[in-house]
């Protein structure tokens, strides 16, 4: 897409939330302007928001294990195992 006129963007966010931000874009080689730049592009591409909201993470992993399950990508515990499993902290 050629662009012959640019404008700017501004907008009002928490300090922390944009330095945080700042960090992972760092960490990606962009810097945050071109992170905005690309969700915009993506918006642009995708005619939507390009991800789906939602406030329902149950159902996000519900989805999420049933694709696991229909790619086959499950583990086979015995009961002692699976008990272990469920009483041991995540990283």
């Amino acid at each position: 897409m050629k662009n012959s006129e640019k404008t700017r963007l501004t907008i009002r966010m928490d300090l922390d939330r944009k330095k945080k931000a700042e960090r992972i874009a760092e960490g990606m080689g962009i810097d945050l302007t071109a992170a905005v730049n690309l969700f915009v592009s993506q918006m642009i591409k995708e005619n939507g928001l390009p991800f789906k909201p939602t406030n329902n993470s149950l159902a996000i992993d519900l989805k999420q294990a049933l694709k696991d399950v229909q790619a086959g990508n499950t583990t086979d515990y015995s009961t002692e195992d699976f008990m272990e499993h469920l009483n041991t902290p995540e990283d």
